[in-house]
């Protein structure tokens, strides 16, 4: 569990609040028939749903991830004061003028390029400003625990993103019209894409799993493994040389990129190598809600990672890229963030609210705090849609599609409510909740200190 001493996160909650907010909104653009199969998914409409997906879901998820768990991490602090709060507020107005600068490229409107450029002068520095505070925190505990160096090749690959995101911006909205620097940018969307997806969202992901899977699991720390943090670091050195070669020599440039494919799928060979053995080492025998729901988000991790250099080979169609893309995205990433949010919000709540009453009157099981069954419910919709979503898209079904993405717009707003109903101890006894007891704010934490199990709020 969490080391005696480590502070509650105060506006962790706040971040996963939103995410889950831009979750919804891109599923429920999706349900609505915004965008669709037979659609180009360079589309500005198209663009809404991505970014809504990538910035506003995953990167605050992240964000509000690792403002909690960066320290628990490296067994360090992180600076005080009020930047978490205004952090977010940047991203959300930030994304907010992105997302309004698509809609008037889409709508031939003339505000465009002064959306666009807003949302850039908002957007980086928010991002940046947190990106490098949670940087130098792992980086002084990077040898604290094996997830570290994971999460700083990740935070690297975000300011990689964030920068050619920048540039995208710039260009796509006619705010910057110099020829170079726009053959340049077209030419990199695919490395824009490959920082964020993979070198950010991915090994970042990696790196906190690697952490808190087995804490969840009570399982053996996972070993450090070189085959992994080379693979994971090549990956990202080659994407760098080939944005950085992209100037002088394209097609060398495109070559350097495709080698990090063969490096990446390695590296997923030994994460799974090592999320295998922290199952079968495992001392909690039966698998909780989010230990469990995890697997398929594994699963389909694994067999898009494989599929896709198999398509690049095959020079497959573009169809078969959006649809492995939409597997990753959602069954993989979606699917283990919302699996994982269902352990971390209770986790984090519990502690708040009964951590200080421990020793002194009985408090509820962890496992109370949340209904696992109705959780399972739509857990088992939400990853049958995004594969039926995904099958859609790879045979431009576009009234199947619309139907799974209904399904899982659905079932994600079921989990929420789930985390809603954790989060405000709906499904705790009355009894349990009588004084002395201080109930928890709901988007942000009181900052009490418990000691549950070892444990700290």
């Amino acid at each position: 569990m969490m080391p005696m001493g480590t502070s509650l996160s105060r506006w962790t909650m706040s971040y996963f609040a939103a995410a889950l907010f831009f979750l919804l909104l891109s599923e429920g653009l999706l349900a609505a028939g915004c965008w669709a199969p037979s659609l180009n998914v360079a589309e500005p409409r198209a663009l809404i749903i991505v970014h809504s997906t990538t910035i506003g879901w995953l990167l605050l998820l992240m964000i509000g991830a690792l403002l909690q768990f960066g320290p628990v991490l490296t067994g360090l602090d992180l600076p005080k004061g009020n930047l978490d709060l205004l952090v977010l507020c940047g991203i959300v107005v930030g994304l907010v003028l992105l997302l309004s600068g698509f809609y008037l490229i889409d709508s031939g409107s003339q505000f465009a390029g002064p959306a666009m450029t807003g949302a850039v002068a908002v957007l980086v520095p928010s991002i940046l400003s947190t990106a490098s505070v949670l940087f130098l925190l792992l980086w002084r505990g990077r040898r604290a625990h094996e997830a570290s160096p994971y999460v700083l090749i990740g935070i690297a690959s975000l300011a990689a993103t964030v920068g050619l995101g920048s540039l995208f911006a710039l260009v796509v909205s006619g705010a910057v019209g110099v020829p170079s620097l726009v053959t340049y940018v077209l030419a990199a969307v695919p490395l824009h894409a490959g920082f964020g997806l993979v070198g950010w969202m991915t090994f970042a992901a990696v790196g906190v799993s690697y952490k808190l899977l087995p804490m969840f699991l009570l399982s053996d720390d996972m070993k450090q493994s070189k085959t992994l943090r080379r693979s994971s670091i090549a990956v990202v050195v080659l994407l760098a040389l080939s944005a950085g070669t992209l100037v002088i020599d394209a097609p060398f440039a495109r070559t350097l990129g495709l080698l990090a494919t063969p490096f990446f799928l390695l590296a997923v060979g030994a994460y799974i190598v090592e999320l295998v053995h922290a199952y079968k080492t495992r001392r909690r025998k039966v698998l909780e809600v989010n230990t469990f729901w995890s697997l398929p988000a594994f699963a389909m991790f694994s067999v898009s990672a494989a599929a896709f250099p198999i398509a690049m080979m095959a020079g497959a169609d573009d169809k078969i890229f959006v649809s492995l893309a939409y597997l990753f995205v959602f069954g993989w990433l979606t699917g283990l963030g919302l699996a994982q949010l269902l352990k971390i919000v209770p986790f984090l709540t519990w502690i708040e609210a009964f951590g200080p009453l421990l020793g002194r009157r009985p408090t509820p099981k962890l496992a109370d705090l949340i209904s696992g069954s109705r959780a399972s419910v739509w857990f088992t919709v939400f990853y049958g849609a995004v594969v039926v979503s995904a099958a859609a898209i790879l045979f431009a079904q576009d009234g199947v599609f619309r139907i799974a993405a209904f399904a899982q717009t659905l079932s994600t707003g079921a989990i929420v409510l789930e985390l809603a109903l954790s989060r405000s101890l709906a499904c705790v006894d009355a009894d349990t909740k009588k004084s002395p007891f201080k109930h928890p704010a709901f988007f942000f934490a009181g900052n009490h200190r418990g000691d549950a199990n070892g444990s700290a709020s």
